[in-house]
């Protein structure tokens, strides 16, 4: 009678055991989230056949220098319509929230992790790169070399075109992109796809030293760095080399974090192809913006 009942509290054990494990597999599947939400849109930018440029101005609130290399970075700019990506990226200790007069934090991790990299701090502020190359042997520039950098990189033949749309989901705070890479020359395996996301018109503290005093308090940011849609070095665009003509189509999805209180409606699409395999340098072979639909 004993054995009777141990055979049969053990099979109850394991029926009961077995529909434990099962359960998470066969009742309950649950889709991956990024899978759903798609982008829908019809506008796409794109760069037709010219090689455009992204100019990244490395900066800070507490850089007396700052404002006037920025001015420099939007004349480049506005000389170049639609040929010039800016990208302000707040990084390194000019850019430390320093209360009370410059209690803001503009720092991004992608931002830290590429003034780490590039070691631009090291050399100082106002500095930036042109689509991360060298000119005149100096890979990181002064502001009075960003026109000439820029102007000669805009006479260059591209390696790619690119094309950019995107959908943002507003019930889910999420905005999906889709970058499409067409080989204009043969490709390498080590082409990677980054999104970026842009604001204008944030309005702060900065030091400025043409200023007296040198506070100013409603000092006007454009194209501020907000975030990475896919981390520092982006997404491989293929694992091995492609032939002229063919086409790489990528999907990025980002849910805007709780806390970012950012105006959509000011807010800009980065999206551009670097090369992974020289550590030092990731330099940027094309580039286009989309201003963000919210």
């Amino acid at each position: 009678m004993q054995h009777i009942i141990t055979l049969a509290l053990a099979t109850l054990l394991v029926l009961t055991s077995c529909d434990v494990v099962d359960a998470p597999y066969e009742k309950n599947p649950e889709a991956p989230i990024d899978t759903v939400l798609k982008d829908t849109s019809t506008i796409v930018a794109r760069t037709g056949g010219l090689q455009n440029v992204l100019l990244e101005d490395y900066t800070g609130h507490t850089c007396v220098n700052c404002p006037a290399a920025a001015d420099v970075a939007k004349d480049v700019y506005t000389k170049n319509p639609g040929r010039v990506a800016l990208v302000a990226v707040h990084a390194g200790p000019f850019a430390k929230p320093e209360p009370p007069d410059y209690p803001a934090d503009h720092r991004t991790a992608v931002g830290e992790a590429l003034d780490a990299l590039f070691r631009i701090s090291r050399v100082g502020n106002p500095n930036g790169l042109v689509n991360r190359t060298r000119y005149n042997t100096k890979f990181v520039l002064g502001a009075t070399n960003w026109e000439p950098a820029t102007a000669a990189l805009l006479s260059q033949q591209p390696k790619v075109d690119l094309a950019l749309s995107h959908t943002y989901h507003a019930e889910k705070r999420t905005i999906i992109a889709t970058v499409e890479a067409t080989y204009l020359q043969p490709g390498e395996n080590d082409y990677s796809v980054c999104v970026w996301i842009t604001e204008d018109s944030i309005v702060g503290d900065q030091a400025d030293n043409r200023r007296n005093p040198s506070h100013v308090k409603d000092y006007v940011f454009e194209h501020m760095l907000r975030a990475s849609m896919n981390g520092t070095y982006g997404d491989s665009l293929a694992s091995d080399v492609k032939p002229v003509g063919s086409s790489v189509k990528k999907t990025i999805r980002y849910t805007l974090p709780e806390t970012a209180t950012w105006r959509l409606d000011k807010c800009e699409l980065v999206a551009f192809v670097i090369r992974r395999k020289d550590d030092q340098t990731r330099e940027v072979l094309q580039v286009v913006k989309q201003k963000l639909k919210p």
